[in-house]
């Protein structure tokens, strides 16, 4: 069981088995669809395509009510992390505090433009997506 040794320890408390936590990462993959947001407000995959991070962040804000985090590779989006309540309802992912105006804010390794890159899916053939996301659970 080394699974239960390393990933989704954190949930302990909410979840007492690995199918339970499973099982909501699932369905909120599914209610949160990241993907869908981001083509309904014209952000498509592409790797030549550059669009404002700006309003990537914003498209996710509008729809979840809560800021992400994104990680990028040069101009490239590589993650984008959704965080969460221990009720599973959306929150920032706040990084830390801006020494400048005493802020929270979401740190990103992103330019200002970036691209959305195409990739295929290991497990399905000529399946496509925008990027691969990321659940981030309220830390215990």
């Amino acid at each position: 069981m080394v699974l239960a040794e390393k990933h989704g320890t954190c949930s302990f408390p909410v979840f007492r088995d690995e199918y339970s936590y499973f099982l909501t990462t699932l369905n909120l993959y599914f209610k949160y669809n990241v993907t869908r947001v981001l083509n309904e407000a014209g952000y498509l995959p592409s790797n030549t395509e550059k669009y404002p991070l700006g309003g990537i962040v914003s498209a996710i804000q509008n729809a979840f009510h809560a800021t992400p985090k994104l990680d990028c590779s040069k101009d490239a989006v590589n993650e984008l992390h959704l965080c969460f309540y221990k009720d599973f309802k959306p929150r920032d992912c706040i990084i830390e505090r801006s020494p400048e105006n005493d802020n929270y804010f979401s740190s990103s390794s992103c330019p200002k433009y970036v691209s959305l890159p195409v990739y295929t899916s290991s497990g399905v053939d000529d399946a496509t997506a925008a990027i691969p996301w990321i659940l981030e659970n309220e830390p215990l």
